[in-house]
């Protein structure tokens, strides 16, 4: 009996056994947990990367198919909102026909079929994992982590007037025009409200999660650092301090087309300031 009794006792744990197994776990975690938020940092990166890029090359098919014209930055020339991405004038923004021609549901397809929560899933093409949506705000209008260069489509010239409209909307744009494609920007990772800012230079308003943006609405998800597309279809990573002066202006001068051959361009002719004139 007394032999039994002792087994029994050896059999079982100790307080010290206990802290020992516990400290192991907790080393453990301490090392796992880095680990698996870098796997994570890298896929949300990968399903970035491959999201903006298929965008940039289904774009150039849409212009390529509409006599050289790309779509519309936007329908109504402010931050649409659900009831909007369905108005006729939808019809042509980037963020209807680019994912139709892709074969996918659209913003507007998503609002027609009171559909959408679903808009904030991976089941739409123009979802990002990596992206913090704000869950006050996303159901009020549509958040895009992805936008268009806002700073290709330039205000249309009123013939009444001659000066440049003062509409919200924008003249066409025609990819011919563009004459460094492979160093103008097509698409950015824009950022959302309460997102990380990318640059010191960069206001909250900033971050509005609006469809349209440049390089001042540019959001870095990943160590520090973002992707944008090319006109040419071709993507690249950058930081905010690529992209922006230390006042946060956007980073350009007028030589920088024949000095730089890695310099990034927000208009179509390389030599247009893309900085609002003061």
């Amino acid at each position: 009996m007394q032999s039994t009794s002792a087994q029994i006792r050896r059999e079982g744990f100790t307080l010290m056994e206990m802290l020992v197994v516990i400290a192991i776990i907790t080393v453990l975690a301490a090392i796992a947990y880095p680990v698996l938020a870098r796997i994570r940092l890298n896929a949300n990166k990968m399903t970035a990367l491959n999201r903006i890029k298929n965008l940039a090359a289904a774009t150039n098919s849409y212009a390529g198919s509409h006599n050289g014209v790309y779509p519309d930055e936007d329908a109504v020339g402010r931050d649409d909102n659900w009831n909007s991405t369905t108005s006729t004038t939808a019809e042509k923004a980037w963020y209807n026909a680019i994912p139709r021609q892709m074969g996918a549901k659209s913003v507007g397809d998503y609002v027609k079929a009171n559909e959408e929560a679903k808009f904030y899933t991976t089941d739409n093409i123009l979802y990002l994992p990596g992206a913090q949506y704000p869950s006050k705000l996303k159901q009020q209008k549509p958040l895009f982590p992805i936008a268009i260069n806002t700073k290709l489509h330039r205000r249309g010239i009123d013939p009444a007037t001659g000066e440049k409209s003062t509409t919200g909307l924008k003249a066409d744009l025609n990819m011919s025009t563009i004459q460094l494609p492979s160093r103008t920007v097509l698409y950015l990772e824009r950022g959302l409200p309460g997102e990380k800012r990318a640059h010191e230079a960069i206001s909250k308003s900033d971050y509005s999660g609006s469809c349209k943006a440049n390089a001042q609405g540019f959001v870095a998800r990943y160590t520090d650092k973002g992707i944008i597309a090319f006109c040419d279809g071709h993507t690249e990573e950058v930081s905010g301090k690529d992209l922006l002066t230390s006042t946060g202006s956007i980073i350009w001068d007028d030589t920088m087309v024949n000095t730089n051959p890695s310099a990034i361009f927000w208009t179509a002719d390389p030599k247009e300031n893309p900085n609002p004139t003061p």
